[in-house]
């Protein structure tokens, strides 16, 4: 599988990467399997936040022996009891919860440092100081001390029915936190059916900024298999391709994405994922082509 540097950071990181919200709906023995699976196919990211249920104590019980292969990434901001469930409100943005985090993370995770380490969701006005207030000092703080080794943030994506769902939070936001230069990492939802932000990640990459994509298969709307459809994707398609294998290989051929991090809970699912990155990405014309045909049914980058 291929690997692309992730920005400024120095990690050479593959094309695809796992996000491992799906954990919390497993038992141990089961995650197991999932995650020693993904290191064994070759893939090197791992993404992970304390919101995610006991997806953090999985990573460290079964993977944490196997540490030197993989980057860690992880959030902070998450408000959750001891229990590791989320609690009112979602999100705390001050110097002691992400301390508590960065913390908590480390102890969970069986590791005595991230290699990645986000701002969960916030917007810029939630962040009280922006670049020079506590959460951004007390992150590059971290990040002097080793316990940290790149600063991000994940753009959330919202809920359906937001006005900004599910691709429109990254679109509004990363020029601003970009243009305030600490972020080494950029997560942001992108793939063929959701491409507001397509222009701005190959912008960000420029600016040296890592961009890890997310959605790049998840329908988060209904009605993603009938603009597949009507785009005539499957078409372009070879070899009884599937959808999601096709939009893995088109989100390959964005220059700017560092890795794309997937989910799954089912083995089989995983194994057809790495088979579609290992291909790499789509031929020039084929995504050229992919490209117009989705522009002429209004899938377009945003403006």
């Amino acid at each position: 599988m291929e690997k692309r540097n992730l920005g400024r950071t120095g990690f050479a990181v593959t094309t695809l990467g796992y996000g491992a919200m799906e954990l919390r709906h497993l038992n141990e023995p089961d995650a197991a399997r999932v995650l020693n699976a993904l290191l064994d196919g070759g893939v090197n990211y791992i993404d992970t936040s304390p919101d995610y249920g006991v997806s953090e104590d999985y990573i460290g019980n079964v993977i944490a022996h196997r540490r030197h292969e993989f980057y860690l990434a992880s959030k902070c901001g998450c408000n959750i009891d001891s229990a590791g469930q989320t609690q009112e409100p979602r999100h705390i943005w001050n110097r002691p919860q992400i301390l508590k985090n960065i913390e908590n993370s480390l102890r969970r995770l069986k590791t005595d440092h991230l290699d990645v380490w986000q701002l969960h969701g916030p917007k810029p006005e939630e962040l009280i100081g922006g670049k020079g207030g506590e959460i951004i000092e007390t992150m590059i703080e971290l990040k002097q001390q080793g316990k940290v080794r790149a600063v991000g943030i994940s753009f959330m994506n919202g809920r359906q029915g937001d006005e900004l769902y599910p691709d429109g939070y990254g679109f509004k936001y990363l020029r601003e936190f970009a243009a305030w230069g600490v972020f080494d990492i950029m997560q942001i939802v992108y793939g063929g059916l959701a491409r507001k932000s397509e222009t701005l990640i190959a912008q960000a990459a420029e600016q040296g900024i890592g961009m890890v994509v997310r959605g790049v298969v998840k329908k988060y709307h209904d009605n993603y298999a009938a603009l597949f459809a009507q785009a005539k994707l499957n078409e372009l398609c070879t070899d009884n391709e599937s959808m999601d294998g096709f939009l893995i290989q088109f989100a390959l051929n964005h220059p700017g994405m560092s890795t794309m991090i997937i989910g799954t809970k089912n083995p089989d699912h995983l194994n057809a994922n790495i088979a579609a990155a290992s291909k790499g990405k789509l031929p020039d014309a084929t995504y050229t082509e992919a490209k117009r045909r989705l522009d002429a049914i209004g899938v377009t980058p945003g403006k």
